[in-house]
């Protein structure tokens, strides 16, 4: 191993173990607080489709969704997943073809396989926006993603995607993430091949969408060069990201400021700054989607009708 590989091996074990580290004390306080416990109930005017992000299972909106359920809403998460809509998070109750409900109003799409690219889970979004259509009766869906789930949305509507109302980005490395970058570095040379057999063969391109730019990313870059274009099929779109942690990044010094994972730097695209918050210990990457700052920036964007006081 040269000089400059051993430099990345001490790179990624270090960043590595400090994400893992932010992501455990975050996780703590989400779990202290309750996630979303006595904050105001909201009603929603037009359905909400939920985008996870890398590794994204239906649990990691769960304290979100369970909020929005509780009080009205229809009262209910439906789950979108190769290209079915189910009423149960193990996928073993399907809506029938024919079902509508005017009153459903909370969507989770579910990738096939949690490690796979965000170009495939842009493939499902098609499918899941015109079952929602049919179902609620509304040609437009609110879209909330997280992480590489905003990716997947934006790859969405470059492809033509019409049918999304407002869409907010939670964590999104619109710029790419150094995390991936070393991680793929990793898994070239043999050293990251434990965790790809434990992660599964699908994140080879996820990791190929998700490195940094500035480590060269065409795939990235030329979705960015399009947002312009993109963005003007939206009737609004926000990014949102948290700050407060040290987080790997492409930089000279190697470090920078985000929230563990995602440098704030990689948040931002083109007329389209971010909202940065400050990064209390409940804001680190993993958790963001259960976060009280993060829930008032969705209750405003979206518009959401408070009904009860918390």
């Amino acid at each position: 191993m040269n000089l400059q590989d051993l430099g990345r091996s001490l790179e990624l074990a270090r960043g590595g173990a400090r994400y893992l580290g932010s992501s455990a004390a975050t996780l703590a306080g989400v779990a202290l607080q309750r996630g979303l416990h006595r904050e105001d109930s909201v009603q929603l005017d037009r359905p909400l489709l939920g985008v996870v992000g890398f590794m994204g299972r239906p649990g990691c909106m769960s304290h979100l969704m369970r909020h929005l359920s509780s009080e009205g809403n229809g009262h209910r998460v439906y789950y979108c997943k190769d290209d079915q809509i189910y009423r149960d998070r193990k996928f073993q109750d399907p809506l029938p073809a024919s079902w509508s409900d005017p009153d459903a109003r909370l969507f989770q799409l579910v990738p096939h396989d949690p490690g796979q690219g965000p170009h495939l889970t842009a493939e499902r979004m098609g499918p899941a926006l015109q079952q929602i259509a049919a179902i609620t009766g509304q040609s437009k869906t609110d879209v909330l993603a997280h992480s590489m789930g905003g990716i997947a949305t934006r790859i969405y509507i470059a492809r033509g995607g019409c049918d999304i109302g407002k869409f907010m980005m939670v964590g999104t490395p619109n710029q790419g993430t150094r995390a991936a970058t070393l991680a793929g570095w990793a898994m070239s040379q043999g050293i990251g091949r434990a965790a790809e057999l434990l992660l599964g063969p699908a994140v080879a391109g996820s990791l190929q969408w998700l490195r940094a730019v500035e480590d060269g990313n065409p795939e990235l870059e030329a979705l960015n060069a399009r947002w312009a274009q993109d963005k003007g099929t939206l009737e609004d779109v926000r990014v949102v990201g948290a700050g407060g942690r040290l987080t790997a990044n492409s930089s000279a010094t190697g470090w920078g400021d985000g929230d563990g994972l995602i440098h704030s730097g990689s948040l931002s695209l083109p007329e389209t700054p971010a909202t940065l918050l400050p990064g209390s210990w409940t804001q680190g990457h993993k958790a963001l989607m259960h976060d009280r700052q993060v829930f008032a920036e969705m209750r405003s964007f979206f518009g959401w009708t408070q009904t009860t006081q918390g």
